[in-house]
């Protein structure tokens, strides 16, 4: 079974292709095949400023050799914001419905309400039925259209929702 644990720094390479794989299975994912950079220093940088920090976390999804999904929360260091975060996701394909999303999503509410992050935010492709299907599984509620905000190389445009979900503190 594959185990979700917190990023480390010595994971750059791994998830430098697990983000290159994701980017060459899907066209839901933000980037295009090859347009960032390979080398791993960009790739530490890049998950550097998640380790250790009070307001954002990043999980992988780790089996055996490889990195087979990730999950990561930013959130907001201003006073009248610090309540919300940014959630952002992705699982390969080999992965899909063995409960992986349901398993991230689910650990990363529990750390939110820990934070006193009770706001999540996402945008998704409206095309993307998979993963509307699991936000919506998961509690989150369309709030808004962003019409046209994904421009493809090849030509042509995306619309994007604007999901959330607001948590609630157990009793």
């Amino acid at each position: 079974m594959a185990e979700i644990r917190p990023v480390r720094l010595t994971d750059a390479e791994k998830f430098r292709d697990l983000q290159d794989q994701l980017d060459r299975e899907t066209p839901f994912m933000l980037m295009e095949p090859g347009e960032l950079s390979g080398a791993v220093s960009d790739w530490e940088k890049r998950i550097g400023p998640f380790i250790d920090q009070h307001h954002s976390e990043f999980w992988v999804v780790e089996d055996k050799t490889q990195l087979a999904g990730f999950l990561r929360i930013k959130g907001n260091h201003a006073r009248r914001l610090s309540h919300s975060a940014l959630v952002v996701v992705g699982i390969r394909q080999a992965y899909w419905n063995q409960g992986l999303g349901t398993r991230l999503f689910q650990g990363m509410e529990e750390w939110a309400l820990q934070h006193q992050i009770i706001r999540l935010e996402l945008t998704v492709m409206v095309d993307n039925r998979r993963a509307v299907s699991l936000y919506h599984k998961m509690g989150f509620v369309v709030e808004g259209l962003r019409r046209k905000s994904i421009r493809y190389s090849g030509g042509g445009f995306a619309d994007e929702y604007l999901m959330a979900k607001i948590l609630e503190r157990p009793e």
